[in-house]
């Protein structure tokens, strides 16, 4: 058995390329097998590296084969991309994301904890709502302004002024119009009970990770942020310093140079 395997693996749903190269980079194999025959090759090769693109499902079989005592490179899909020569295909696949893994400039994904994505799962949840509730007063604004009608900015004033103005018998709505409102209004605040639902389980959720615990020391943060920021980047130990967590966040200006003309961005 090897011990100095390095495992390409483009994951799936039932069928698997998985890519073997030993210790000096020859491919030893590159085949496709079930998620059965998988695991077996897997521990095969103890202690070894297994690369994976990122997916729905790369942090979860990225836990699954760290609990196995395997290294486990996550690559984005970006960095793998230019490594694929010829047609795209499940070999091929598995054979870039090999080479992307060997550059040293390339930052793999962390494995995230089941902890960080159950978070993620309830801010996208809510995010979704969020959304349905944000299609639905824009609609009761556009429908609203057709009559002459305008309401001031912000979703409480809306949730306070359509009552008012649908009773209002001075203003210019038809009773269509009304009807439409009052449906719409009725739509709205049925939105609002599966977010105070959706944000009550998050922030019970968060305030049981120490993580959170200690972003909510931060000025101007609460278990809402908090909880977005431990999701993305769980408790920060696999940054080297404050700018790479801000970068992985998207707070650094990015750079852009040619011809000796730098540009920063932000």
């Amino acid at each position: 058995m090897n011990q100095s395997s390095t495992i390409s693996i483009d994951l799936a749903k039932s069928v698997f390329q998985v890519a073997v190269f030993n210790r000096h980079g020859k491919r030893m194999s590159n085949q496709a097998m079930s998620q059965k025959k998988m695991l077996m090759l897997i521990n095969q090769h103890p202690n070894s590296t297994i690369c994976i693109e990122a997916c729905s499902a790369s942090h979860y079989w990225g836990r699954t084969f760290q609990d196995r005592g395997h290294t486990v490179k996550i690559i984005p899909p970006q960095k793998v991309r230019p490594y694929r020569n010829g047609n795209k295909n499940d070999a091929n696949d598995a054979i870039a994301i090999y080479e992307a893994s060997l550059r040293s400039d390339i930052h793999v994904v962390p494995v995230k904890t089941p902890e960080q994505q159950d978070v993620a799962m309830l801010l996208s949840l809510r995010q979704s709502y969020i959304k349905q509730r944000t299609a639905v007063s824009l609609r009761i604004r556009g429908y609203a302004a057709e009559h002459g009608i305008t309401f001031p900015q912000g979703i409480n004033k809306l949730r306070e002024m359509i009552p008012l103005a649908i009773e209002d018998a001075e203003n210019e709505l038809t009773s269509v119009a009304r009807f439409v409102l009052r449906e719409l209004y009725a739509q709205l605040l049925s939105i609002d009970e599966p977010i105070e639902r959706v944000e009550s389980e998050l922030i019970e959720f968060a305030r049981q990770i120490p993580a959170c615990q200690l972003l909510i020391t931060l000025r101007g943060v609460r278990w809402i942020i908090a909880s977005a920021i431990f999701a993305r980047m769980g408790d920060a130990s696999a940054y080297r310093n404050g700018r790479g967590a801000s970068a992985s966040l998207g707070l650094v200006p990015t750079h852009r140079g040619s011809g000796g003309k730098n540009k920063t961005t932000e």
